[in-house]
C-alpha cells in the first residue's frame, strides 16, 4: 500500500473517533472500570511530570552509540557460560535449542547485531487487520505514537526461552522461596521490606482453570518474574531484547509474519479467553524459534515504561531502569488471551505496561462493581541469559532509595494537609510500596486511571 492509501486509512479511523467512535489513550488496552465491559484504553493524565531521559536512569550496559568496533562473545562461549546443554537442531525447523540445567528449560541464541526496533506508519496502516482491530478496541492512531519513531538498534547476544515460564517451573521456584532457598540477591534492589510471591488467587477455586502445569504462568506481580529470572540466573528480557527475539530483523508485524492469523496466537479474536498451554500454537513462533509471542500471556520486561523513549532511545542495548520522575509502570509484551487483548496489542512492536504492585488487592474486598477479579490474570514473563545482567551501580542504587524516601515525604505531607483541611487530625500510618510509596488509606492498592495495569 503507497502513502496515500496509509494517510487515506488515517483519515478514516480519524473520521470515525471524530463521531464518537473510540477512546482516546496511549499505552496497550487499560483494564475497564464497572459496567463499561467495553472500556478502551485510557490516556495518562496531564497531571504526570514531563520525562527526563537525562535525569532517568538507564541501565550501566547501555550506550547512546553504537560501537562499531565492540567484541561480543560466540554463541558456544554464553552457552558454556550458563551451562547450557545443545540439544541439536529442531526437526520441524532446524533451529538449534539449549536445556538450562535449573528445570530443563529450553532456550534458543539470538546473535548480536541491528535491528528495526519500533514501528512506522507505513507498517501500521497498511494493515487492515490491525486497524479494525485498533477500531474494536478503541484506540486511535495516537496510540501507536508511543513506539514510533523506528529505530536502528544494537542488541548484544543473547539466550531467550523457548517458552514463555509455565505454571511448573513456578512452583519449583515458589517451594525454594517458602523453603528460604531463593537468595535475597534475587529480589529487587529498590524493594522495601519482603514480598509474598504467591500468585494471585492461589488455593482459590477461581484460579483452577488457570493452573495447568504447561500453561504460562499468569497473576504474578513484576517483582515476582524478577525473582524468578534472577533465580534461574538470568534476567527479564529488556524491551529491545523481546523485540528482536519477537520480529528479527525483517520488520515483520507478527512473530510469524504481516498477516493475522487466529491459528497462530491465542488472542482475544481466538475466542479461547484462556491461557492455553505453551506451544499450543507452532505456527506462531518467532524468526528465532520463540513460542506465544503473541498472544497468550503478556510478558514482563525489565524497563520502565514511558511513551516518549523512543524518541529518545539509546541505541546500544537500551533499558530505562527507572524513569524520572518516578512513576509506578514496567513495560510487557506480546498481548494476551484475555478479553481486552486484541490482536494489534500482539503485535511484535506494540508496546503495554503494568503497573507495579507487590501483591494485588485482597479479591474478597474488591467491589461488586470493578472489573473481574480474573482480569489480573494475564501477565506472566520469559527469561534472557545474558552477560548484561549488571543494571545498577552501588551509587545508583543510593540515589534510587533517597529519591524514593523523598516522594514518600512529600505524599505524607500532602496526607497530612487534606486531612488538616478536612479537620481530622493526625496521619494515617500507611503501608508502604516498594519505593517507599504509601497505599491507599483503607490499606488497599489504589486504582487510579492514570496508573491502570495494561495488558500489552
Amino acid at each position: 500500500m503507497n502513502r496515500a492509501m496509509a494517510r487515506a486509512c488515517a483519515g478514516a479511523i480519524s473520521a470515525w473517533l471524530a463521531l464518537g467512535g473510540g477512546a482516546d489513550g496511549q499505552g496497550a488496552g487499560a483494564r475497564p472500570r464497572g459496567d463499561k465491559p467495553d472500556a478502551g484504553i485510557k490516556t495518562p493524565k496531564a497531571t504526570v511530570e514531563a520525562f527526563h531521559p537525562v535525569k532517568s536512569t538507564w541501565a550501566k550496559f547501555t550506550e547512546r552509540k553504537i560501537d562499531p568496533a565492540r567484541v561480543e562473545p560466540s554463541e558456544a562461549e554464553l552457552a558454556t557460560r550458563f551451562s547450557l546443554e545443545k540439544l541439536g537442531p529442531r526437526a520441524s525447523d532446524g533451529i538449534v535449542e539449549y536445556r538450562h540445567p535449573k528445570l530443563g528449560m529450553k532456550f534458543v541464541f539470538v546473535p548480536a547485531g541491528v535491528f528495526p526496533m519500533g514501528s512506522n506508519h507505513g507498517e501500521i496502516f497498511a494493515n487492515r487487520m490491525v486497524i479494525d482491530s485498533a477500531i474494536r478496541g478503541k484506540a486511535d492512531d495516537s496510540y501507536f505514537g508511543n513506539e514510533q519513531p523506528q529505530n536502528q538498534v544494537y542488541v548484544s547476544p543473547y539466550f531467550i526461552g523457548v517458552h514463555e515460564v509455565t505454571n511448573a517451573e513456578y512452583r519449583v521456584f515458589l517451594d525454594a522461596w517458602q523453603a528460604g532457598n531463593v537468595s535475597p540477591e534475587c529480589e529487587w534492589p529498590l524493594l522495601f521490606g519482603k514480598l509474598d510471591h504467591k500468585p494471585y488467587l492461589t488455593g482459590d477455586p477461581r484460579r483452577v482453570a488457570y493452573d495447568g502445569d504447561r500453561q504460562p504462568i499468569v497473576g504474578i506481580t513484576w517483582f515476582d518474574a524478577y525473582a524468578f529470572c534472577r533465580w534461574m540466573g538470568g534476567r527479564l528480557p529488556t524491551e529491545a531484547e523481546w523485540e528482536k527475539a519477537a520480529r528479527g530483523t525483517d520488520h515483520r508485524i507478527f512473530p510469524w509474519g504481516n498477516r493475522y492469523d487466529p491459528m497462530r496466537a491465542n488472542f482475544c479474536e481466538s475466542h479461547n479467553y484462556l491461557p492455553l498451554a505453551v506451544g499450543t500454537y507452532p505456527g506462531g513462533r518467532s524468526p528465532y524459534g520463540c513460542f506465544d509471542m503473541a498472544g497468550n500471556a503478556a510478558e514482563y520486561c525489565l524497563d520502565a515504561f514511558e511513551e516518549s523513549v523512543p524518541r529518545n532511545l539509546p541505541l546500544s542495548n537500551p533499558c530505562l531502569v527507572e524513569r524520572y520522575p518516578g512513576r509506578d509502570r514496567r513495560s510487557q509484551r506480546g498481548g494476551s488471551f484475555n478479553r481486552f487483548g486484541f490482536l494489534f496489542k500482539g503485535r511484535t512492536t506494540a508496546r503495554g505496561f503494568s503497573k507495579i504492585l507487590p501483591r494485588f488487592p485482597d479479591p474478597a474486598k474488591e467491589s461488586q462493581d470493578s472489573f473481574p477479579i480474573t482480569e489480573y490474570l494475564f501477565s506472566g514473563m520469559r527469561v534472557v541469559l545474558s552477560p548484561l545482567d549488571d543494571l545498577l551501580s552501588p551509587a545508583d542504587i543510593e540515589r534510587l532509595r533517597a529519591d524514593q524516601k523523598a516522594v514518600e515525604q512529600q505524599r505524607l505531607e500532602a496526607i497530612r494537609k487534606k486531612n488538616a483541611e478536612a479537620g481530622r487530625a493526625g496521619t494515617p500510618a500507611l503501608p508502604k510500596l516498594p519505593g517507599g510509596v504509601p497505599l491507599k488509606g483503607d490499606g488497599e492498592l489504589g486504582r487510579d486511571d492514570d496508573t491502570d495495569g495494561e495488558d500489552g
